[in-house]
């Protein structure tokens, strides 16, 4: 993903600023790789980014291996003796051996990917049983405060603000990966937070720390690029909500991002 790798992109702000996933999301997945007999030796993070996800995956595998093509993200990325990282693209996992990985796992990056190709490389790379792990994200909504989330949405949406500064992949990832087909075993696909089950990523941040999050999108560093000099789109934005809701800069609000995460088993 270019943007991502553009030299100039802030791959700290990204790490300090971008939401993570919760206890739940680890442990429906670590849930579903039990019940498979899955092992906990090896894992691989693809599209790993500043290593959100390695990190947690390195406090229950040996090893873990993050691949991102972004050297400008690795260079933020989280390091921990059981972690090694490599640049490359997610639709090449040449670094790994056939069959050597318990858990294979992809977050927010899926839509970037030739995904026939990648999942070519996702079944080589797997052990037999082993388990396949994605999760996407789409705008982030306000628990109490919804004219805030169709701020956000319109902001992200909208032509004449963010709407055509993505790159191709994003309606893909909008459409919640509906229209991905996974090539595998046991396909399990889930939509949350639902009546039945949590959100895997909801948080309690400041307005201040939301701000700076909605400034790691890359669609922000696009319009940027092309706008120098002109008054910041999200600073905009986010000044109306506050103004609206009374809100300040260090007040404390409750955001959840709507999540999509599909399950699957490598076939022996």
């Amino acid at each position: 993903m270019a943007t991502f790798s553009n030299k100039t992109f802030n791959s700290a702000l990204y790490q300090s600023f971008r939401p993570g996933y919760n206890a739940n999301f680890y442990k429906m997945v670590y849930s579903y790789h039990a019940k498979k007999n899955g092992q906990f030796d090896t894992a691989v993070d693809v599209g790993t980014g500043t290593g959100q996800v390695a990190s947690a995956l390195a406090e229950k595998f040996k090893q873990v291996h993050g691949i991102d093509a972004s050297a400008t993200m690795l260079a933020s990325a989280v390091k921990k003796p059981n972690i090694t990282y490599h640049i490359s693209k997610g639709e090449d996992l040449s670094v790994i051996p056939n069959a050597s990985v318990d858990l294979l796992t992809v977050a927010q990056a899926m839509h970037w990917f030739d995904t026939p190709t990648f999942f070519s490389e996702v079944k080589r790379v797997l052990k037999p049983h082993g388990t396949f792990a994605a999760v996407g994200y789409t705008f982030v909504e306000f628990d109490k405060y919804p004219r805030a989330s169709k701020h956000i949405k319109d902001l992200g949406n909208e032509p004449e603000l963010l709407g055509t500064y993505w790159e191709p992949g994003r309606l893909i990832l909008d459409n919640m990966y509906k229209c991905i087909h996974v090539p595998m075993e046991g396909v399990e696909r889930y939509y949350l937070p639902n009546e039945e089950l949590p959100a895997l990523m909801s948080e309690k941040v400041t307005m201040q720390h939301f701000r700076n999050y909605i400034k790691t999108w890359s669609a922000y560093k696009n319009y940027c690029d092309k706008h120098v000099g002109e008054p910041d789109i999200v600073d905009k934005t986010i000044d109306t909500i506050m103004a609206e809701e009374n809100l300040k800069d260090e007040d404390v609000v409750e955001i959840t991002l709507p999540t999509v995460l599909i399950l699957a088993e490598n076939k022996a």
